[in-house]
């Protein structure tokens, strides 16, 4: 879970203009222990061990002032994005999430 909190708050930082794509890789790198990028945040929050990891959580859950909702927000926010950022229209990541968000304009409840 820490993971999934961790790549929620960087690309939710970066987002906000909180924080650079940059400065959110530093941090993920010294957080992680790994050559963590935004690109392999997006790619985890948007893959199978993330969405376990959140679907096992409690409706109510909340910590850190991060809930459940958000998590799950993060991970469509982050499945669009590899589904749809390359210039070239290739995905850039082959999660079941992100094939759900491929072409489309829009991210959709």
């Amino acid at each position: 879970m820490i993971k999934v909190k961790l790549a929620t708050v960087a690309l939710s930082a970066v987002l906000a203009d909180r924080m650079t794509e940059e400065d959110a890789g530093r941090l993920l790198r010294e957080a992680t222990g790994a050559q963590w990028s935004l690109l392999t945040c997006m790619q985890y929050l948007s893959g199978k061990e993330a969405l376990a990891a959140i679907a096992a959580l409690p409706e109510d859950w909340s910590e850190d002032g991060i809930t459940k909702q958000a998590l799950e927000q993060a991970t469509k926010v982050a499945a669009f994005a590899v589904a749809n950022a390359h210039p070239k229209g290739t995905p850039l990541c082959a999660s079941d999430l992100a094939k759900q968000y491929r072409g489309k304009g829009t991210i959709q409840e």
